[in-house]
């Protein structure tokens, strides 16, 4: 006969097989990128794009400055070469160099702020790579943990597995289904043990009669209030 010493047993078992399998579903559901990784590599993957819209702003703005001081060139040069006599003509050119060197500064504000605008961004995206660096190192030392942590779970669960399926192997069918039923009920406790008169699992004084039942090492008692089966260990 299963006596309550060998359910005991069993549930402590029990336990720490319970333990290893939730603690290697909580490693597993922690395996691979974390959402703070995910976030820092969007945000650089942003701050980049960023700086290349403002890199190919400043490329246009650029271009069209020089093209604009090309034009500069190519009215002062006619202006003031002497081949032009006429003074209306004379006179458009000056407009028009006045125009165009209007343009120009206007231009070269907008390439000046692009440029800063530029730099701006590029040390949001170096801050963004800082920190994705400094992310990927914990990650990565995180991660390395947990599979460590992993391949040592996974052969103590079946080694306690094994254990469990020995010794509930061993028990009669009706003390097994007992101690079921009571592990379900009882979240998982079972079994009690007795100290100083008092059931451990319900903190109650079990009646005289029930602790001298109980010290029989054969027998399954159970508690009078919580039902568990008691044990003196």
């Amino acid at each position: 006969m299963t006596v309550a010493a060998d359910l005991f047993a069993l549930q402590e078992t029990d336990h720490a097989l319970d333990a290893a399998v939730a603690r290697l579903e909580e490693v597993e559901s922690q395996l691979g990128e974390s959402e703070e990784l995910t976030s820092a590599r969007n945000w650089l993957e942003a701050a980049s794009e960023n700086v290349r819209r403002l890199k190919s702003i400043q490329s246009d703005l650029e271009f069209e400055a020089d093209d604009v001081r090309a034009k500069v060139g190519t009215v002062e040069a006619r202006l003031y070469s002497g081949e032009v006599t006429d003074s209306r003509e004379l006179s458009d050119l000056d407009a028009d160099l006045k125009s165009l060197k209007k343009n120009l500064q206007t231009r070269e504000d907008a390439f000046l702020a692009s440029l800063e605008q530029t730099e701006e961004g590029e040390a949001v995206a170096s801050q963004a790579q800082s920190i994705l660096s400094e992310i990927e190192a914990r990650w990565q030392a995180a991660q390395s943990h947990l599979v460590a942590e992993k391949a040592g779970l996974e052969p103590e669960i079946e080694r306690l597995r094994a254990i469990r399926g020995e010794q509930s192997g061993a028990a009669d069918r009706a003390s097994l289904s007992l101690y079921d039923l009571l592990r379900d009920r009882r979240d998982g406790s079972a079994v009690a043990t007795v100290e100083r008169g008092m059931c451990q699992g319900c903190r109650i004084t079990l009646p005289r009669n029930i602790i001298q039942k109980a010290r029989n090492p054969a027998a399954l008692v159970q508690c009078v209030s919580c039902e568990r089966i008691l044990v003196f260990v």
